[in-house]
């Protein structure tokens, strides 16, 4: 009889489980970075991430700005003791950007002054996933996080399937030399998008595939909590999570209300301001942070 046998698993981490946060985890204001905690409380993400592992795809995150896609990888990785790498994709990512970067100005300068090295690696500087190849093949294992894809050409989601599908790639001056990982080293590579492009369909085809769900206020308490430490308030938390959810009722299914990070930043000001809900500067403070000239909030500022 098969038994569900996690790689990840997220339940003996405090932060991740929905513990107490450790005090060493609190400098300065006391709040949790984003990589610090992240609330797993969806099994079923769970489950795609260790699907993710066991079939050595990419994890495909969907779901609005501001709603935990970016901030998973790094969990993921100090939860597993994983190196961890990331590339924030732009539109004038290439797909070379990913493996390498050619420094042309380095290699001109040196050979205005005659320093011109024998050696082309010298003028390579490895990408996410060529470092986090070499990290396996010395048997420590990656998280590489590829953020907001869809902001790339159309082409580089398809170009990136050899390299993640052979685990290899060969050197840009050397084609007979590769930089390679063995399976059971490979990376986890987690790649978020907005859906503001259409994905093709075979570089679709090749990935795990999660639509992270909008934030209940359940979630958002106990992301609160996790933050926050020892500063949370339920009643102020749950107030302002009532509010949001309010506004994001409003405006039905757009996905543009406001996120679980804009919570926290109207959570975080409301606590160290001591501005609270019902209150004419949490008016503005609301306005800034929560509604953001949203139109449909059925809120005048």
């Amino acid at each position: 009889m098969l038994q569900y046998e996690k790689e990840f698993d997220p339940a003996g981490d405090a932060s991740a489980a929905g513990g107490g946060r450790p005090a060493e985890h609190a400098p300065g204001s006391g709040y949790a970075a984003d990589d610090e905690v992240y609330v797993f409380d969806d099994d079923r993400l769970v489950l795609a991430v260790n699907v993710a592992l066991k079939t050595g795809r990419p994890l495909l995150l969907f779901g609005p700005p501001g709603s935990g896609k970016s901030s998973l990888a790094p969990n993921v990785a100090r939860i597993l003791d994983w190196e961890y790498h990331a590339h924030v994709v732009t539109a004038r990512t290439e797909p070379e950007d990913l493996l390498w970067r050619f420094d042309a100005m380095k290699r001109l300068n040196d050979a205005q002054a005659q320093l011109l090295s024998d050696e082309m690696a010298d003028y390579y500087t490895p990408g996410p996933l060529w470092r986090a190849f070499e990290a396996g093949s010395a048997e420590k294992r990656c998280v590489v996080l590829i953020d907001e894809i869809d902001k790339a050409d159309p082409d580089l989601p398809n170009s990136l399937l050899g390299p993640l599908g052979s685990l290899s790639f060969p050197k840009p001056w050397d084609d007979r030399s590769h930089v390679s990982v063995a399976d059971e080293h490979a990376p986890l590579v987690v790649i978020t998008t907005n859906d503001e492009r259409e994905l093709p369909r075979p570089f679709l085809r090749r990935c795990i595939v999660f639509d992270l769900s909008p934030p209940t206020r359940r979630h958002l308490l106990r992301v609160a909590e996790q933050h926050l430490g020892a500063h949370f308030h339920e009643g102020l938390a749950g107030s302002i999570a009532d509010l949001l959810l309010e506004i994001r009722g409003d405006r039905g299914d757009d996905p543009s209300g406001p996120s679980t990070a804009e919570y926290l930043d109207a959570l975080k000001a409301s606590h160290q301001l001591g501005v609270a809900p019902g209150t004419t500067e949490w008016d503005v403070l609301e306005a800034v942070t929560l509604l953001k000239r949203r139109e449909g909030s059925g809120r005048t500022v």
